[in-house]
């Protein structure tokens, strides 16, 4: 059994306990790069459980993510960047990440009923934990590939997060 700290008795370790519980992965879908004359951006989709996606919902995020990207590239983005469209329970999110000079990036995150309804959200609310896990992957990619692999865009461009239920040999799903 793992050790109590005593700061994180009552409502604290109720909330984590509901927290932990009610936890689970979602399956996350590298879409095909989006190629801008001045900039490469690699999409994700991220869905909980029943919700689905389509090619419109897709326009919308990409339409949302050129527009923040724009600004961007006024602020000094490098051309590499990523966009989050995560399909939660609770309604839709986009999260647009773009690499900036001098090792830094930017982070805008944008939410609504639904993906037709983004709009900014106030400053300070961070990204979700599911959303964390792409940007955690797409952090480990730029420095492998860009910074330490000689600016290997494409190598960038193929080191996508995947982590959609894959079918074993036998025909049986994983995590069935």
């Amino acid at each position: 059994m793992p050790a109590s700290d005593p700061a994180l008795a009552g409502a604290a370790a109720v909330a984590l306990t509901g927290l932990a519980e009610a936890y689970r992965p979602r399956p996350v879908t590298p879409l095909l790069p989006w190629r801008d004359p001045h900039r490469l951006v690699k999409p994700y989709i991220i869905t909980a459980r029943g919700r689905q996606w389509d090619d419109q919902m897709v326009e919308f995020a990409r339409a949302g993510a050129s527009r923040q990207l724009d600004f961007d590239d006024a602020m000094g983005s490098v051309g590499l960047a990523v966009a989050v469209l995560h399909l939660s329970d609770d309604g839709a999110y986009l999260v647009v990440h773009s690499w900036t000079k001098d090792y830094q990036s930017r982070l805008s995150r944008f939410s609504g009923v639904d993906v037709d309804d983004l709009r900014p959200v106030p400053t300070g609310v961070a990204p979700s934990v599911w959303e964390l896990e792409v940007l955690s992957h797409e952090r480990t990619a730029f420095v492998k590939h860009i910074l330490s692999g000689g600016v290997d865009v494409d190598a960038w461009l193929e080191d996508a997060l995947d982590t959609r239920p894959q079918p074993d040999p036998q025909g049986i799903p994983s995590g069935t």
